[in-house]
C-alpha cells in the first residue's frame, strides 16, 4: 500500500515540475501567442517529415554498414533530433527575450 502512496506523490511532484515551465511561458507570450507559436512548430514539423518521407525512399536503398539499417531512416532520425532541439533553442531564446 505505501508504494501506492509513493506513485501518487512521485506522480503529482513529476506534474508539478513539468507544469511550472509550461506556466512560465503562458505568462511572458500570453495564451494567444503560446498557441499561435506551437501551431507553427507543429506545421514546421509536419511539412518536414513528409519533404523527408518523400526524398527518404531513394535512399533507403543504400545501407549504412555499421548499423545495418537503410540510409534514409539513419538520416531522419538525425534530422529529427536536430529540428526539434533547433526548435527548442529557438523557442526558449524567444521566452529569454521577452523576460528582459
Amino acid at each position: 500500500m505505501q508504494n501506492a502512496s509513493r506513485s501518487v506523490a512521485a506522480s503529482a511532484a513529476y506534474s508539478a515540475i513539468l507544469a511550472a515551465p509550461m506556466l512560465q511561458l503562458e505568462r511572458h507570450f500570453g495564451m494567444r501567442r503560446l498557441k499561435r507559436g506551437m501551431l507553427a512548430m507543429l506545421a514546421a514539423w509536419i511539412g518536414y517529415f513528409v519533404i523527408i518521407s518523400m526524398w527518404s525512399r531513394a535512399l533507403n536503398k543504400v545501407i549504412v554498414p555499421l548499423l545495418d539499417m537503410p540510409l534514409g531512416i539513419f538520416l531522419v532520425a538525425q534530422g529529427t533530433a536536430i529540428v526539434f532541439f533547433a526548435s527548442l533553442i529557438l523557442l526558449l531564446r524567444t521566452a529569454a527575450r521577452a523576460t528582459r
